[in-house]
């Protein structure tokens, strides 16, 4: 999670600086979701998207070029994993909240502008979740009167 704090306050205006060097920045939404190793140990860190395999509802790194529901985004790996082959582990997906855009992680040569059944995976992040908002880090770096 980021930190917020208060760097200038008088008696019409305060500002505030917002720590971006985190992957979940604020009003962070999670849950479990069940991520199976299988022909050679896992290494997931976090920032991964994620999706979820339809026949088994399991997790899966998203890779846009799949066909078994994994192509969707489900969520954003909210801590690095190794998982041992043969086995699987319960772990924490970001389901909605802010994110900062550089720290995702996606598979292989896909982008945040791939496209998935005819929409970015930007998009899909953003409608095919609870609702996670990407921002660059500088978006709040300004005031909004310079």
């Amino acid at each position: 999670m980021s930190e917020v704090t208060s760097s200038n306050q008088t008696r019409n205006q305060i500002f505030f600086d917002y720590d971006f060097t985190k992957i979940f920045l604020r009003n962070n939404v999670y849950r479990k979701i069940n991520i199976a190793a299988s022909g050679s140990d896992l290494e997931l860190e976090a920032g991964t998207v994620i999706g979820t395999i339809a026949a088994t509802t399991k997790g899966a790194v998203l890779k846009s070029g799949s066909s078994d529901g994994s192509q969707f985004p489900t969520g954003v790996l909210a801590e690095n994993i190794t998982i041992v082959d043969g086995t699987n582990a319960d772990v924490n997906i970001c389901i909605g909240g802010e994110i900062a855009e550089e720290k995702i992680i996606l598979d292989g040569s896909d982008t945040l502008d791939t496209a998935i059944s005819s929409r970015t995976i930007r998009d899909r992040l953003a409608a095919d979740t609870v609702g996670i908002i990407l921002r660059t880090t500088d978006s709040l770096a300004e005031n909004d009167n310079s």
